[in-house]
């Protein structure tokens, strides 16, 4: 049977990864949980998560179970990764909203029956959080002059970054460490404007419970002019066929 790294890598799909051979080894002996993040934005995915989404569905086939986490939590903050402004802050409303919707368009993609995979949402967990208990488990572990040095944050630098983002890698860091605690997670995925996040999650795990965990990202899809294709740029793709049609997709 063919290893599924191997399957993503002659792809093109892998960007970065931690530990390649062991993680290889690891997808190659054991069903592996893995999870991807999708911050609820809007009330579809779009064609930039398909890349995401197409790799959990090699990852299921190849018999390792995913996780679909949606933020519902981090949302409320969002992103600061390539962004040069503050993203517009949604009502909770929106955001539950959106999550739902994105729930059920991953369900036309990943096999959630019988526990093969799990949909789970970070306000769940993050919205109840004590700041005080949160910062000396959590933020103890971040050095701040480090997380300058990311393009994430370096990046705003300039034009001004408001304590508010500088919180998201915590709290996607704590994401990583909570679903490596209930369901024994072991790899996180992305695409590769996250490596900074997800590193930031895969080094906690790694000091507080001293366990071994991967980390691996993806290759951006980008328009004709070389930027992330999303939901900011014109034009955007989305997976949901009221808002493009099967045709113009």
């Amino acid at each position: 049977m063919v290893n599924v790294f191997d399957t993503l890598e002659e792809r093109g799909y892998i960007d970065q990864v931690t530990y390649e051979e062991e993680l290889k080894e690891l997808l190659e002996k054991e069903s592996v949980t893995f999870y991807v993040g999708f911050d609820a934005t809007a009330d579809s995915l779009t064609l930039g998560h398909f890349i995401q989404i197409m790799v959990m569905m090699h990852m299921q086939k190849a018999g390792h179970k995913p996780i679909a986490l949606l933020g519902g939590g981090t949302t409320m903050v969002g992103d600061p990764s390539g962004r040069t402004d503050m993203r517009k802050m949604l009502t909770k409303e929106t955001i539950d909203h959106n999550a739902k919707r994105f729930k059920e368009q991953l369900s036309n993609f990943i096999d959630f029956d019988d526990s093969k995979a799990y949909v789970v949402n970070n306000a769940d967990w993050l919205l109840s959080l004590n700041f005080l208990e949160f910062m000396r488990e959590v933020g103890v572990h971040f050095s701040v002059n480090r997380m300058l040095t990311f393009d994430c944050y370096k990046n705003r630098m300039e034009d001004g970054l408001t304590f508010f983002e500088f919180s998201y890698m915590l709290m996607q860091s704590y994401d990583y460490l909570k679903l490596y605690r209930d369901y024994n997670c072991k790899l996180q995925v992305g695409g590769s404007d996250q490596w900074s996040n997800i590193l930031g999650g895969y080094e906690l795990i790694r000091k507080l419970e001293n366990d071994k965990v991967y980390a691996m990202t993806f290759k951006l899809l980008a328009t004709a002019e070389g930027k992330k294709m999303g939901k900011t740029e014109s034009g955007t793709i989305w997976l949901d066929p009221e808002k493009t049609s099967p045709y113009e997709f």
